[in-house]
């Protein structure tokens, strides 16, 4: 099943607002299994939208709008789908009562604009919107599926989970589900890992390959559609080994990025989350902070550039800063357990390394750095070897701390517990 997505608002071809909705969109459709093929943002003119609308009901099977469903001139999703697949676009009188009531119970008066609400495709079929006074719909017509869901990305979720994806799934039956594996690989080029790979990446069907750049390292994108989680897994598997034997691989996340992995099991694990950063300057902080709803789980970052900034916030020795210096393993170690310390939190991360240009003055290269994890295990740390810009190493590094952060919690099956103020105090 091929799906197109296609989020709408002018706002957003002028970069006003972030389009969060088509990732969310896509991660949630390629884990029921669709192909999604297509991504469109198209402005609020109803003849480009039309003709946007009418393309991706030639090239897909399935296509999928976000925005444009309130009651101003400018929303005129509906209108556009509707004139897209040449149905009649009226007025459900029902729809407007609902409305009507919705409104009053939330003491509103009722104004004649409102009334585009109601309007929709002949026989659409409505989606409730649990959250908001907009309903989404879905029309099927000649073979095609046409969805509109709202634009504001909480309302748009839940009716794709809710509404949209049940009714999926009785139209079309179980469609399987697609799992991605990424591998990453440190000191080499793109060219390197083509020329190793290039004979599996000619013959791939199913599982298939890409690869492409990411700060300080190269990510082997795996990925297999299989009736199920297992039989995904089981195509991906063996050709994660066979890479493994051509490259010096690591498995580095499955689905999400590093990010959106640890975010997940934070909040489904209800942990605390913090970070001591030296090298990384801020951005693991950024990175967390930049995700809504992390007040709930991350409690800060102590961005300690200067020894005398380690040992003062964070109370790194000043012993272990002169017979180790600031980029060691025993300096990670302490930074990630003062900072847990300090926020009193159940996990930490802390990096320190040589982001360039230059490396350490007793010979070590530039993008070393150490990352350190404490948490009710203990602490581990890890040496990494990034290549490319200062950014590159940075970036690398913040992205690979949160990467190790989910690892521990998975590793260590942390879950709900004591609070991370007790835990920090028992523990370290």
């Amino acid at each position: 099943m091929i799906a197109e997505i296609i989020t709408t608002g002018t706002e957003l071809l002028l970069g006003e607002i972030t389009n969060e909705n088509s990732q969310w969109l896509a991660s949630f459709l390629n884990e029921h299994g669709y192909t999604v093929a297509y991504m469109t943002t198209v402005g609020d003119n109803p003849d480009r939208m039309t003709s946007v609308f009418r393309q991706a009901l030639e090239r897909a099977d399935l296509v999928i709008t976000s925005g444009g469903l309130g009651a101003t001139q400018g929303d005129i999703t509906k209108q556009a789908g509707a004139r897209a697949l040449g149905l009649p676009f009226v007025k459900f009188p029902e729809e407007e009562q609902r409305l009507r009531r919705y409104y009053a119970q939330y003491g509103r008066k009722w104004q004649e604009p409102q009334e585009r609400q109601a309007w929709f495709a002949e026989g659409a079929e409505l989606l409730p919107n649990e959250n908001g006074s907009a309903s989404g719909c879905i029309v099927r017509h000649q073979g095609k599926i046409l969805i509109h869901l709202p634009g504001p990305p909480f309302e748009m979720k839940q009716m794709a989970a809710h509404q949209m994806m049940p009714r999926l799934t009785a139209f079309l039956g179980n469609q399987g589900i697609i799992r991605s594996l990424v591998l990453s690989v440190e000191n080499a080029s793109e060219i390197d890992v083509e020329q190793k790979l290039r004979d599996l990446v000619e013959a791939q069907s199913n599982p298939t390959i890409a690869f492409y750049a990411r700060p300080g390292y190269i990510a082997i994108r795996l990925t297999a559609k299989g009736m199920d989680e297992g039989a995904a897994m089981d195509l991906l598997r063996p050709l994660a080994e066979e890479i493994g034997k051509r490259l010096p691989t690591a498995c580095y996340n499955l689905e999400n990025e590093a990010r959106g992995d640890l975010v997940q099991l934070l909040t489904k694990s209800k942990l605390t989350f913090c970070a001591a950063e030296s090298c990384t300057g801020g951005l693991i902080g950024k990175l967390m902070t930049d995700w809504p709803g992390s007040s709930s789980y991350f409690k800060g970052s102590a961005v300690t550039y200067w020894e005398s900034a380690k040992e003062k916030v964070l109370h790194v020795s000043a012993d272990t800063l002169s017979r180790y210096t600031a980029v060691s393993p025993e300096t990670a170690r302490e930074m990630a357990e003062g900072t847990r310390r300090l926020y009193e939190a159940d996990l930490a991360v802390s990096t320190t390394g040589y982001a360039g240009p230059g490396g350490g003055d007793r010979g070590e290269p530039q993008g070393l750095v150490y990352i350190g994890v404490s948490g009710p295990a203990g602490t581990e740390i890890h040496r990494e070897h990034f290549l490319g810009s200062r950014r590159s190493v940075r970036y690398g590094a913040a992205e690979k701390a949160l990467f190790y952060a989910a690892e521990y919690i998975r590793a260590h099956h942390i879950g709900e517990s004591a609070s991370g103020a007790q835990q920090a105090k028992e523990e370290i």
